[in-house]
């Protein structure tokens, strides 16, 4: 079996579209969110990739305002980055919210402390990341 902490699919087009059309990615990406644990899309994937094949059920999420069209309006955020834990998955905007997207990633993994000591360094505007 394969041992993921977390699959994180990256955005843009058309690098989206090709992993939307490989069978491999997509059947990891069902193998782990049937085994519950985490995964992750960021800018055009969440609507591209894990809404074309299913593979959101009923979590919250977002991605970049130009495919916000394209997933349930019930379960759509405008936030720059959400995180349903219940589903594990974590979704975000786009180049401009990947290092809050790559934060929340460090948090759900490694923990509050470890986001914090990562975020520290990176010289962030105060609100970029909780204290």
């Amino acid at each position: 079996t394969r041992d993921f902490d977390a699959m994180v699919v990256p955005g843009g087009l058309p690098g989206s579209e090709v992993i939307r059309d490989t069978p491999l990615a997509i059947d990891l990406l069902r193998e782990q969110a049937g085994l519950g644990r985490w995964r992750a899309a960021i800018c055009a994937a969440p609507a591209v990739v894990l809404h074309h094949h299913g593979l959101l059920g009923d979590a919250s999420i977002t991605c970049h305002p130009g495919f916000q069209a394209r997933l349930p309006a019930t379960q759509l955020s405008t936030a720059r980055v959400v995180t349903d834990e219940a589903h594990r998955l974590i979704t975000s905007q786009g180049p401009g919210t990947a290092i809050e997207f790559a934060l929340e990633l460090v948090r759900v993994l490694r923990g509050d402390e470890a986001a914090r000591a990562v975020a520290g360094p990176m010289v962030l505007p105060p609100r970029s990341y909780p204290e």
